[in-house]
């Protein structure tokens, strides 16, 4: 299956609320140690804005991937969405070291291809939310 026919599919159990098939796929990757399918499966939640889900998927294999540009800048762009701006940069950071320069899947038309771009956008807000952080806590 190509990658637009395997994203598509998982597009439509997302929309249809199907996550047991979808846990059943990723399970599957994981058993074959797919890390880049796992990757992939992250695509489809960024594509529908459901960021949380592609940071868990993710997060399941940031130990082995961590190194991968594309897997760099999916968890950038998730925790960048998920209002963890601050997070997000050292990730697209990661992302470009590893010779990423422009994103190809974005979750929308007015988002960005450049990563340099996302960086200055994370480093504008960062601190606006490492600050709003700091004050809940007191």
């Amino acid at each position: 299956m190509k990658k637009e026919e395997f994203l598509e599919k998982l597009s439509i159990l997302i929309r249809n609320g199907n996550f047991s098939e979808i846990d059943k796929i990723i399970k599957k990757f994981k058993d074959e140690n797919n890390f880049e399918m796992i990757s992939l499966s992250s695509q489809a939640f960024i594509n529908l804005y459901e960021y949380e889900e592609a940071i868990k998927i993710l997060d399941t294999i940031k130990n082995e991937y961590s190194e991968n540009g594309e897997f760099c800048i999916r968890y950038a762009m998730a925790l960048y969405n998920s209002n963890r701006e601050d997070k997000a940069l050292e990730w697209f950071k990661k992302a470009k070291e590893k010779g990423i320069k422009e994103i190809d899947e974005t979750s929308g038309r007015y988002y960005p291809k450049s990563v340099d771009e996302w960086i200055k956008r994370a480093e504008v807000w960062a601190p606006r939310r490492i600050e709003k952080i700091n004050l809940k806590k007191s």
